[in-house]
């Protein structure tokens, strides 16, 4: 969750780069797909390494554990703060993709402000997001 920028992105492009296959989340769909794409490159990078070695060797003289052709990114537009919308898009993802073994359940809010400048909205968001969603998502 929150696949789309700071911390999420960066978990995302990490497991890219270790071979997994992705679904990534965010409320934000723009910045999940410039997120999915940057993904989608660097499994390009390691498909031309991977063909560029010895086949069914990999550039460390280990064999791949998971073929470069199996490696593939989902992207979702999931509000995680929003009960409804994470039980829905987790029932397209069992449909779409199967189960999912790990879990990076990031996604949050940071208003910036001291608690007592925060609007009564501003709170309620937040605690969605950053509590009640990490029960939802899992």
């Amino acid at each position: 969750t929150g696949a789309g920028s700071g911390l999420g992105r960066l978990f995302a492009l990490e497991f890219a780069r270790r071979r997994a296959l992705l679904v990534l989340w965010d409320i934000n769909t723009q910045s999940n797909e410039e997120t999915a794409g940057m993904v989608r490159h660097i499994y390009r990078e390691m498909a031309e390494e991977a063909a560029a070695a010895a086949p069914g060797v990999a550039g460390d003289g280990e064999k791949d554990v998971l073929p470069h052709c199996n490696l593939q990114v989902y992207t979702y537009t999931c509000d995680v703060g929003k009960r409804e919308n994470v039980y829905l898009t987790a029932e397209r993802v069992r449909k779409e993709v199967g189960e999912v073994s790990v879990l990076v359940n990031n996604a949050g809010v940071v208003s910036g402000h001291h608690l007592l400048e925060c609007p009564d909205e501003l709170i309620e968001r937040t605690m969605m997001v950053n509590c009640h969603a990490h029960f939802w998502v899992t």
